[in-house]
């Protein structure tokens, strides 16, 4: 948008007069505006409407003054929370755009924009070199604090109800100063430290709608994010299998008008299949097999090294994953290889096969493979009881 249309805009939607918008772009070196500018904006026209109603003129009249504050309000809003951006202290005058029709706000996917908005800072985020970051950022806390409560210092605001947005529920507390101990923190999670769907209790007032499982390229304006349900099974209370590959569900390269069509016109082909979803979760560790070992080689599970207080914990649930083994009468391999261990020995000392014979010969060879298999089970098992910090 030029400055000229950013100009002639703010003067039609908010009744601004067209030079005092230039001036107002050339001190903020863009098309911007300050809070402050904003709120004198809405006072104005709201102070007007109120006299023009008041002194008893006319219908058109008073909504005109009505819907300029309200624009501006709208402005305001967004701008310091889907739209934020790193300074503190303006707003981008080019979202004036969506509220020209009052009555079509509702239209607009908002919650598209903020995770559009929110993705592209995140990955501005990712660099070195970057030391802030924008988006809806109390969307990206709520989210924090709701699937690792431990992770923060917060607080249930005793006032909240379930009939209230759900970031209403936290009153977050002073953070850390120093990353290490987040770091420290996330390298040593458990997974009865995550809470994977945490608005189970919540779905009577806000419930999931079909759009979610929507697999491909979001847009607002000219940025677009991937949004792919399908690797984050678990928060829709799936057991979490191998994803297919990104680029199947979000076409590489794809221009916005494309995404645009396809959003609209191939949406219900895009939706994430039942059987794709895979089975409910009955514990909250289920995956399904190789997925751990796939999860490992594609991302990054350790933060950068830092120096561990204490020794690392023992793998995530143990006690419950062999409670869940013993009560299916699961068989003990090692007990089972001890055994064949055992019978092989006692057949080759008591001579059943004959030394120099196939059988004598195959014997040797199981017992020449069970025998370190044995031995380095026993040693681990020796170094695993430091790492026991449940005892």
């Amino acid at each position: 948008m030029s400055r000229d249309e950013a100009a002639d805009m703010v003067n039609s939607f908010l009744g601004v007069d067209r030079n005092v918008v230039m001036g107002h772009f050339a001190k903020m070196n863009g098309l911007h505006l300050k809070h402050s500018d904003v709120e004198d904006i809405y006072s104005v026209n709201h102070g007007l409407a109120d006299k023009a109603v008041a002194e008893g003129k006319s219908a058109h009249e008073i909504k005109l003054y009505r819907d300029r504050s309200i624009r501006a309000f709208l402005l305001f809003l967004v701008c310091c929370t889907i739209f934020s951006n790193k300074s503190s202290y303006y707003v981008d005058v080019v979202y004036l755009q969506y509220f020209q029709d009052l009555s079509a706000v509702r239209e607009w996917n908002w919650g598209a924009a903020a995770l559009v908005h929110l993705q592209h800072y995140l990955d501005d985020a990712c660099l070195v070199t970057v030391n802030q970051m924008a988006g809806y950022m109390s969307l990206l806390q709520g989210w924090i604090i709701s699937h690792f409560p431990g992770l923060s210092v917060w607080a249930q605001d005793p006032i909240y109800s379930e009939g209230m947005p759900r970031n209403a529920k936290f009153v977050p507390g002073a953070g850390h100063r120093e990353p290490s101990s987040y770091r420290n923190s996330l390298d040593n999670i458990q997974t009865y430290d995550c809470v994977f769907s945490p608005y189970d209790d919540h779905r009577h007032v806000r419930p999931l709608i079909n759009s979610c499982w929507f697999s491909g390229w979001l847009r607002c304006g000219n940025l677009k994010a991937k949004h792919l349900p399908e690797r984050v099974l678990r928060q829709f209370k799936h057991v979490q299998g191998i994803p297919r590959k990104p680029d199947l569900s979000a076409t590489p390269g794809m221009s916005l008008c494309e995404i645009d069509r396809v959003f609209m016109e191939e949406l219900d082909l895009r939706m994430i299949a039942e059987e794709m979803r895979g089975q409910a979760v009955v514990s909250a560790w289920d995956h399904e097999p190789g997925y751990m070992t796939w999860f490992y080689k594609v991302s990054h599970p350790v933060m950068r090294p830092v120096q561990a207080p204490v020794s690392p914990p023992r793998p995530p649930n143990l006690e419950v994953l062999i409670e869940a083994a013993e009560a299916r009468n699961d068989p003990n391999m090692l007990q089972v290889c001890r055994g064949v261990r055992d019978e092989v020995e006692r057949s080759l000392r008591e001579g059943e096969a004959v030394e120099g014979t196939p059988v004598h010969g195959t014997l040797r060879r199981i017992l020449n493979l069970l025998n370190p298999v044995l031995t380095c089970r026993r040693l681990k098992r020796g170094r695993g009881r430091r790492y026991n910090t449940r005892e």
